[in-house]
């Protein structure tokens, strides 16, 4: 055998592993497909594509290092796993289930990555294998009754703000009424997926500004919550301002999903204010 033969055949991926891989393709690619089409498409989820860029980027950062590090587990038990993964897989999705489809088909990708690569590799670099969990779908009843008390309370302190502001605004339930036009405050509005969201998308930026340090990190993380309900709350009393004055159809077409956005813009915002001041800190700590 020819060096150069021998080099091809040892960069050839073997079959195994080839077939591995597109059975787990089969599984994940149909799954991104179905919450692309029911869960991004609405406002509570419209930031999955952004963890889903965020997450391969930070795969295909470090994919040097695990093609060279990769230590791969011998023997069929660790396979042998799939079968009972698959079958309840193969169940959500016949029936139609998006929290049991999506978290079976992550806990697919988690167990192929162990498997092979190995568990001390998926150990180091355990971000990006544990960041890919923002993608499953939480369950509706779930979210509806964990998100009542965080909808009451943004539509209540939105009402109390606007009326000291001199605006005709009630509040009925989570409905708040100003002037003639009605508006409920959705789960979109204040509800745990778009928390969650900004959630991953505030740990992907401390897992970049690591470096910084343990305290620096800490405090970026403990920040993320109260500046997901912040942004939440800005987005309410915008949208309630927007219906005031140019209507119903305005608030809710075009004038809603730029709100969504600027939810986002808003927490990245704090998260930089956050960063700024803590560095502040540091410095005048170091300083004195």
């Amino acid at each position: 055998m020819t060096p150069q033969f021998a080099a091809r055949s040892r960069s050839r991926p073997p079959l195994t592993r080839l077939f591995a891989g597109a059975g787990l393709a089969a599984i994940i690619v149909p799954t991104l497909v179905t919450i692309a089409r029911a869960h991004w498409s609405q406002d509570e989820g419209a930031q999955g594509p952004i963890i889903l860029a965020t997450g391969a980027w930070l795969l295909w950062r470090a994919r040097a290092t695990l093609a060279r590090e990769a230590a791969p587990l011998s023997g069929l038990a660790w396979p042998l796993a799939f079968v009972p993964l698959a079958l309840l897989y193969a169940f959500a999705r016949a029936y139609g289930i998006l929290f049991v489809e999506t978290a079976s088909a992550y806990v697919a990708f988690l167990l192929a990555a162990l498997i092979y690569l190995g568990p001390p590799l998926v150990r180091r670099f355990w971000f990006p294998f544990l960041y890919p969990a923002f993608l499953i779908v939480p369950p509706a009843t779930v979210v509806a009754q964990l998100t009542l008390p965080l909808k009451l309370w943004i539509s209540s302190a939105s009402v109390e703000l606007l009326y000291a502001a001199g605006y005709p605004v009630a509040l009925a339930g989570v409905t708040i009424q100003i002037g003639p036009y009605e508006l409920l405050v959705r789960q979109a509005c204040s509800g745990l997926g778009s928390m969650l969201s900004l959630c991953a998308i505030g740990l992907f930026y401390a897992h970049l500004r690591r470096s910084a340090g343990a305290r620096h990190g800490a405090a970026l993380l403990m920040a993320i919550l109260p500046m997901a309900i912040f942004a939440n709350f800005v987005r309410v009393i915008l949208l309630v301002l927007l219906t005031w004055y140019f209507g119903v159809g305005v608030a809710q077409g075009m004038a809603h999903d730029l709100a969504g956005l600027l939810l986002f813009f808003i927490a990245m915002l704090c998260m930089l204010g956050t960063e700024s001041a803590i560095g502040a800190l540091d410095r005048k700590r170091a300083a004195s």
